[in-house]
C-alpha cells in the first residue's frame, strides 16, 4: 500500500502520484456503493498492482470538498474574470466566494486581459470589498509577479467563466503551453470548454494548481453561512441605519443607499447580496421541507407496521 494525491480524473480513472511516480487507478466498487466519489485533490491510499497500475482503496480526511469544480482539500478559489470578452459578471465572483468561504477556503480575485480592458469597476468593487485582487494579462505577463507570492506554496483551484483565459494564465505561470487554449466564439463572444477535466499541475515556483473546467452556471448551495465572510462590506452598513427595521430603500438615514449614493458600495453588490440571501433562504426552506416530508412518512411507516402487528393479534 502507498500513499498519494490525486492529480488527474480522466474517464473513471484516478492518476495518483505518489512521489515515487504516477499510478492509473480505478477505485474500488465500495466508493460507488458509500456514494462517494475520489476527486482530484484527495490524498488517498492505493494498492499497487505493478506496470503503473492501481487500485484506490481509501480516501483520507479531507480539509473541503467542492462539487463544482469537483476537487478536494482546496486552500484557496483563485476566482478568475475579465471585463474584456467574455465579460465576467459580478455575480459569478460574490457567488463563488460565498462557497469558498462555507469551504473554508480563501479567495484571490484576478481580473485577466487588463492589456484589453482594465476592469477599473471591477477592481474597485473587490478592492472595497477586501479581497486580495490583482489585475493580470497571461498575454503581457503583466501582474504575475504579484500572483507568484500568493499561490506558492498553496494548493490553488483556478475558476471562473469559459474563455476568461485560466489554461492561458497556467502556461503563463509554466513558461510553457501545458494546457490547451481556444479563441472565443463569435457568434456570441461566449468561450469554448478547452479544459475538459480536472487536474493538478505543479508549476516551477513550487505551487500547486487545478485548472478546472469553466463555469456558466453553479449548482443551487446554501450559501447562507458564507455570506456573512463574503459581504464583510455590506454587513458592516446594514447596523448603521438609523432604523432598525430599515428596508434599505428609500428610507431616511439608510446606510446601504448612502454608501451606493457617495460610491463606497456599488449597487450592483447590494443586489447580489440580496440575491444570495434569497437564494438562501429558499434552500434552507426546501431543506425544512423535505426534513418534515422524510419525518412524515417515517411515522406513516409506523403507524403502518403498528396496524399490521395489531390485525395480527386479533
Amino acid at each position: 500500500m502507498a500513499e498519494g494525491r490525486i492529480q488527474k480524473a480522466l474517464s473513471g480513472f484516478y492518476y495518483v502520484d505518489t512521489g515515487a511516480e504516477v499510478l492509473t487507478c480505478r477505485a474500488r466498487g465500495k466508493f460507488r456503493k458509500e456514494g462517494l466519489s475520489p476527486l482530484v485533490g484527495d490524498r488517498v491510499t492505493v494498492r499497487e498492482l505493478g506496470n503503473g497500475e492501481g487500485f484506490v482503496e481509501s480516501i483520507l480526511p479531507r480539509k473541503n470538498a467542492f462539487e463544482r469544480p469537483a476537487v478536494a482539500n482546496i486552500d484557496q478559489l483563485v476566482v478568475i474574470g475579465s471585463a474584456a470578452i467574455p465579460k465576467t459578471d459580478p455575480f459569478l465572483i460574490d457567488r463563488i466566494a460565498a462557497i469558498a468561504a462555507l469551504k473554508g477556503c480563501e479567495v484571490v480575485v484576478l481580473l485577466n486581459k487588463c492589456d484589453l480592458d482594465p476592469a477599473e469597476e471591477l477592481y474597485r468593487i473587490y478592492t472595497a470589498a477586501g479581497f486580495p485582487t490583482l489585475r493580470i494579462s497571461a498575454e503581457t505577463g503583466e501582474g504575475l509577479e504579484k500572483l507568484i507570492p500568493l499561490i506558492t506554496g498553496k494548493l490553488s483551484a483556478f475558476t471562473g467563466n469559459s474563455g476568461v483565459g485560466k489554461s492561458s494564465l497556467v502556461n503563463a505561470l509554466a513558461g510553457e503551453n501545458i494546457m490547451e487554449t481556444s479563441a472565443i466564439r463569435e457568434d456570441d463572444d461566449r468561450g469554448r470548454h478547452t479544459t475538459t477535466h480536472r487536474q493538478l499541475l505543479l508549476l516551477p515556483n513550487g505551487a500547486m494548481v487545478i485548472d478546472t473546467p469553466g463555469m456558466r452556471a453553479l449548482g443551487m448551495w446554501d450559501v447562507s453561512t458564507g455570506l456573512g465572510e463574503t459581504f464583510t462590506d455590506v454587513e458592516a452598513l446594514l447596523g448603521q441605519c438609523r432604523f432598525r427595521d430599515c428596508r434599505h430603500e428609500s428610507e431616511p438615514g439608510c446606510a446601504i443607499q448612502a454608501a451606493i449614493e457617495n460610491g463606497t458600495l456599488s449597487r450592483e453588490r447590494w443586489e447580489n447580496y440580496q440575491s444570495l440571501k434569497r437564494e438562501a433562504k429558499y434552500s434552507e426552506d426546501q431543506s425544512a421541507y423535505l426534513r418534515e416530508k422524510q419525518k412524515r412518512y417515517k411515522n406513516i411507516a409506523k403507524w403502518s407496521r403498528q396496524r399490521k402487528f395489531e390485525d395480527g393479534k386479533r
